[in-house]
């Protein structure tokens, strides 16, 4: 299995492990890219998830929160996330959106979006 594979592979698992140590709370909302991302920005929305991990309240498990994080940073990912071309459009980097202009929503939803992006990536 290609590394680029192994690597999505595990971060798809650190997610949700990490999804079943998050203490849910209504109060907590996050910027939410969702899963209908322009294959050209990628980048600004992997960023925007990355942050966005760092505020989530982990009930246990910091060590997990900060590999995930980790994760969503190395090219292996970009790159096979990339690859599913979930929306094809052509576009320009300056056409992505600022994290802050994504919808907010709680975090188990935000949680819900970034694993099925991760599986839509396995699936390829």
């Amino acid at each position: 299995m290609p590394l680029r594979d192994l690597t999505m592979r595990q971060l798809y698992l650190d997610v949700k492990k990490l999804n079943k140590t998050i203490e849910h709370h209504g109060s907590l909302t996050l910027k939410n890219p969702g899963t209908d991302i322009k294959d050209c920005c990628i980048t600004s929305a992997l960023q925007c998830y990355r942050s966005q991990v760092d505020l989530l309240k982990v009930s246990s498990n910091a060590l997990l929160c900060h590999k995930v994080q980790r994760s969503l940073r190395k090219p292996h990912i970009f790159e096979k996330l990339k690859g599913i071309n979930i929306s094809r459009q052509d576009c320009q980097k300056n056409q992505c959106q600022s994290c802050d202009s994504y919808p907010s929503t709680d975090s188990k939803e935000f949680m819900t979006k970034l694993i099925s992006l991760l599986e839509m990536a396995n699936s390829n």
